[in-house]
């Protein structure tokens, strides 16, 4: 079915103003929930009282956000309750788990909010890679099996990436790609490269009492392998000895396909 543009702009203007009025408050937030542009987000808001919806900013232009005081005549639950609808008609980037928990009325922590919004993101950031060929491989790789990409952090002299807000949500966490890339970066420039077994050993990985497990070691370091120069072929060769390895620890230098390897669930 197409839609003119009153409707859909209508349409606009009831998803933004339910996703601020459950606490999504900030221009980037709403861009990475809906998926459109930011200066759409901003003209979407500043246009809310043409339908008698009253939005306004609390907080500093850094760190405000903004909020709905007044609905006018139209009925939030009504409102929330199409949502679904909404989306669709929109054909936006929602969450379904989002879209679910705001048709019931789930509050919305700010913690459960960022998991759905992490969840949102990285979808997009795989189809961009997979579709539109955006982001090295190595940032893919990361994205899809929960590897923080610490080597694309920036430094504040650009734009963040759309990683680094995100942090906590990396089951490979910062703190270890860190750890790990400093300590093989040490061993590496000593010429003390170990095999796959030694680094599990010297982290004690196989007494069970270790913070790392072998899953870490493994994709930590097919993300680093894949960020181009890492380190040389001989340390990869060393690390992945023939006998001194377990067969996962394999896929490390096995050459990456985002077309086949990259997996949306």
């Amino acid at each position: 079915m197409t839609y003119n543009k009153s409707k859909l702009a209508f349409n606009r203007k009831l998803l933004i103003a339910t996703l601020i009025d459950s606490n999504i408050g900030s221009v980037p937030m709403l861009v990475d929930a809906t998926g459109m542009n930011r200066r759409t987000v901003q003209e979407v808001i500043n246009s809310l009282s043409d339908v008698d919806i009253t939005c306004l900013r609390s907080g500093s232009t850094k760190s405000g956000y903004y909020y709905i005081s007044d609905w006018g005549q139209l009925d939030r639950n009504k409102v929330r309750s199409k949502l679904q609808h909404i989306n669709d008609v929109l054909e936006c980037t929602l969450n379904e788990q989002l879209v679910f928990d705001l048709i019931k009325g789930i509050p919305m922590s700010e913690q459960r909010l960022m998991q759905a919004m992490f969840n949102q993101q990285r979808l997009q950031i795989l189809s961009l890679g997979v579709h539109h060929d955006e982001f090295s491989d190595a940032y893919l790789y990361a994205w899809e099996n929960g590897v923080y990409p610490f080597f694309e952090d920036t430094d504040g002299s650009v734009n963040q990436m759309p990683h680094e807000v995100y942090a906590e949500f990396f089951q490979k966490s910062k703190d270890k790609v860190d750890k790990l890339s400093k300590l093989l970066d040490d061993l590496w420039l000593k010429n003390e490269v170990p095999t796959f077994y030694e680094l599990e050993d010297m982290l004690n990985v196989r007494c069970g009492s270790s913070e790392w497990e072998r899953m870490d070691l493994i994709k930590i370091c097919r993300y680093m392998y894949l960020m181009s120069g890492t380190f040389d072929d001989n340390f990869w060769s060393t690390l992945l000895t023939p006998t001194q390895h377990p067969s996962e620890a394999g896929s490390i230098k096995r050459k990456f396909n985002r077309k086949e390897d990259v997996y949306f669930m």
